[in-house]
Protein backbone atom coordinates (compact mmCIF):
# COMPACT_ATOMS: atom_id res chain seq x y z
CA UNK A 1 0.00 0.00 0.00
CA UNK A 2 3.02 2.25 0.16
CA UNK A 3 2.62 5.23 -2.14
CA UNK A 4 -1.04 4.43 -2.78
CA UNK A 5 -3.25 7.52 -2.94
CA UNK A 6 -6.44 7.26 -0.96
CA UNK A 7 -9.65 8.76 -2.16
CA UNK A 8 -13.26 7.94 -1.58
CA UNK A 9 -13.50 7.10 -5.30
CA UNK A 10 -11.14 4.18 -4.73
CA UNK A 11 -13.03 3.11 -1.66
CA UNK A 12 -16.57 3.43 -3.06
CA UNK A 13 -16.55 0.89 -5.74
CA UNK A 14 -13.62 1.22 -8.02
CA UNK A 15 -11.92 -1.38 -5.82
CA UNK A 16 -15.04 -3.17 -4.57
CA UNK A 17 -18.40 -3.34 -6.26
CA UNK A 18 -20.49 -4.03 -3.14
CA UNK A 19 -19.22 -1.33 -0.81
CA UNK A 20 -22.29 0.87 -0.80
CA UNK A 21 -25.17 -0.28 1.38
CA UNK A 22 -28.15 2.02 1.85
CA UNK A 23 -29.42 2.36 5.42
CA UNK A 24 -33.10 1.77 6.06
CA UNK A 25 -35.43 4.50 7.30
CA UNK A 26 -36.09 2.41 10.42
CA UNK A 27 -32.39 2.31 11.41
CA UNK A 28 -31.95 6.06 10.96
CA UNK A 29 -35.13 6.81 12.94
CA UNK A 30 -33.86 4.65 15.81
CA UNK A 31 -30.67 6.73 15.90
CA UNK A 32 -32.68 9.97 15.88
CA UNK A 33 -34.65 8.67 18.87
CA UNK A 34 -31.47 8.45 20.97
CA UNK A 35 -29.63 11.56 19.71
CA UNK A 36 -29.19 14.53 22.05
CA UNK A 37 -28.28 17.37 19.70
CA UNK A 38 -29.01 21.07 19.90
CA UNK A 39 -31.65 22.30 17.46
CA UNK A 40 -29.08 24.51 15.66
CA UNK A 41 -26.61 21.61 15.13
CA UNK A 42 -25.28 21.30 11.58
CA UNK A 43 -24.87 17.66 10.55
CA UNK A 44 -22.52 16.65 7.75
CA UNK A 45 -23.46 13.44 5.93
CA UNK A 46 -20.28 12.96 3.85
CA UNK A 47 -21.29 9.75 2.05
CA UNK A 48 -24.86 10.63 1.20
CA UNK A 49 -26.98 11.87 -1.68
CA UNK A 50 -30.37 13.52 -1.33
CA UNK A 51 -31.92 10.03 -1.57
CA UNK A 52 -30.18 8.89 1.64
CA UNK A 53 -32.39 8.13 4.62
CA UNK A 54 -29.82 9.96 6.76
CA UNK A 55 -30.40 13.16 4.77
CA UNK A 56 -34.18 12.70 4.57
CA UNK A 57 -34.73 11.87 8.25
CA UNK A 58 -32.08 14.03 9.96
CA UNK A 59 -33.11 17.12 7.97
CA UNK A 60 -36.55 16.97 9.63
CA UNK A 61 -34.92 18.15 12.89
CA UNK A 62 -31.53 19.66 12.00
CA UNK A 63 -29.66 21.36 9.19
CA UNK A 64 -27.92 18.69 7.06
CA UNK A 65 -25.08 19.12 4.60
CA UNK A 66 -24.78 16.17 2.24
CA UNK A 67 -21.85 15.23 0.06
CA UNK A 68 -21.02 12.21 -2.06
CA UNK A 69 -18.25 11.15 -4.40
CA UNK A 70 -20.77 11.02 -7.26
CA UNK A 71 -21.12 14.80 -6.80
CA UNK A 72 -17.34 15.28 -6.93
CA UNK A 73 -17.04 15.65 -3.14
CA UNK A 74 -14.40 13.17 -2.05
CA UNK A 75 -14.39 12.75 1.75
CA UNK A 76 -10.58 12.73 1.79
CA UNK A 77 -10.37 16.03 -0.10
CA UNK A 78 -13.60 17.89 0.71
CA UNK A 79 -14.96 19.39 3.90
CA UNK A 80 -17.88 21.85 4.22
CA UNK A 81 -16.99 25.27 5.62
CA UNK A 82 -19.23 24.89 8.65
CA UNK A 83 -20.48 21.74 10.36
CA UNK A 84 -20.75 20.38 13.91
CA UNK A 85 -21.00 16.58 13.66
CA UNK A 86 -20.63 13.79 11.08
CA UNK A 87 -23.42 11.22 11.00
CA UNK A 88 -23.45 8.59 8.27
CA UNK A 89 -23.14 5.03 7.09
CA UNK A 90 -19.69 5.16 5.48
CA UNK A 91 -18.21 2.69 3.02
CA UNK A 92 -17.27 -0.49 4.85
CA UNK A 93 -13.82 -0.78 3.29
CA UNK A 94 -10.85 1.23 4.57
CA UNK A 95 -12.53 1.63 7.98
CA UNK A 96 -9.34 2.49 9.81
CA UNK A 97 -8.34 5.31 7.47
CA UNK A 98 -11.86 6.71 7.44
CA UNK A 99 -12.27 6.68 11.24
CA UNK A 100 -8.82 8.23 11.69
CA UNK A 101 -9.80 11.09 9.36
CA UNK A 102 -12.97 11.65 11.41
CA UNK A 103 -10.94 11.68 14.65
CA UNK A 104 -8.50 14.19 13.15
CA UNK A 105 -11.30 16.69 12.49
CA UNK A 106 -11.59 17.09 16.28
CA UNK A 107 -15.39 17.16 16.10
CA UNK A 108 -18.00 14.56 17.09
CA UNK A 109 -18.88 11.78 14.67
CA UNK A 110 -21.31 8.87 14.64
CA UNK A 111 -20.70 6.20 12.03
CA UNK A 112 -22.71 3.05 11.40
CA UNK A 113 -20.58 -0.07 11.06
CA UNK A 114 -21.16 -3.80 11.18
CA UNK A 115 -19.89 -5.41 14.36
CA UNK A 116 -17.36 -7.30 12.22
CA UNK A 117 -15.27 -4.16 12.69
CA UNK A 118 -14.05 -5.74 15.95
CA UNK A 119 -12.57 -8.75 14.19
CA UNK A 120 -10.56 -6.72 11.68
CA UNK A 121 -7.12 -5.20 11.88
CA UNK A 122 -7.74 -1.68 13.14
CA UNK A 123 -4.54 -1.01 15.09
CA UNK A 124 -5.23 1.34 17.99
CA UNK A 125 -7.95 3.21 16.10
CA UNK A 126 -10.85 1.56 17.95
CA UNK A 127 -9.21 2.42 21.29
CA UNK A 128 -9.98 6.05 20.39
CA UNK A 129 -13.69 5.32 19.94
CA UNK A 130 -16.81 4.59 21.95
CA UNK A 131 -19.62 2.32 20.76
CA UNK A 132 -23.38 2.16 20.97
CA UNK A 133 -24.63 -1.30 20.09
CA UNK A 134 -27.89 -1.75 18.23
CA UNK A 135 -29.93 -4.53 19.82
CA UNK A 136 -31.05 -6.20 16.61
CA UNK A 137 -29.92 -6.57 13.03
CA UNK A 138 -30.10 -3.57 10.72
CA UNK A 139 -31.43 -3.87 7.18
CA UNK A 140 -29.62 -2.41 4.19
CA UNK A 141 -30.43 -2.22 0.51
CA UNK A 142 -27.46 -3.09 -1.70
CA UNK A 143 -26.41 -1.43 -4.92
CA UNK A 144 -27.98 -4.40 -6.67
CA UNK A 145 -31.62 -3.29 -6.93
CA UNK A 146 -33.98 -4.96 -4.50
CA UNK A 147 -31.34 -6.98 -2.68
CA UNK A 148 -31.62 -6.56 1.09
CA UNK A 149 -28.96 -7.55 3.60
CA UNK A 150 -29.27 -7.64 7.35
CA UNK A 151 -26.53 -7.78 9.98
CA UNK A 152 -25.60 -6.75 13.51
CA UNK A 153 -24.33 -3.17 13.71
CA UNK A 154 -23.09 -0.55 16.12
CA UNK A 155 -22.64 3.20 16.10
CA UNK A 156 -18.96 4.13 16.31
CA UNK A 157 -18.17 7.55 17.77
CA UNK A 158 -15.12 9.37 19.03
CA UNK A 159 -14.32 8.94 22.73
CA UNK A 160 -15.79 11.53 25.03
CA UNK A 161 -18.87 12.20 22.93
CA UNK A 162 -21.23 9.54 24.28
CA UNK A 163 -23.19 12.42 25.83
CA UNK A 164 -24.81 12.95 22.43
CA UNK A 165 -26.62 9.61 22.87
CA UNK A 166 -29.57 9.28 25.32
CA UNK A 167 -30.03 6.21 27.48
CA UNK A 168 -26.52 4.95 26.92
CA UNK A 169 -26.32 1.17 26.82
CA UNK A 170 -23.23 -0.45 28.28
Amino acid sequence: MKGQKYSIANILGFQKKNDEFYTSEETVKKLIDVLKLQKNTIIWCPFDTSESQFVKQLSKKWKVIKSHISEGKDFYKYQPKKWDIIISNPPFSQKRLLIERCINFGKPFILLYGTTIFSQSMGNTLNLCDFYFIQRNCKFTCQEKGKIKSFQCCWVMNKGNKNIIKNEKK
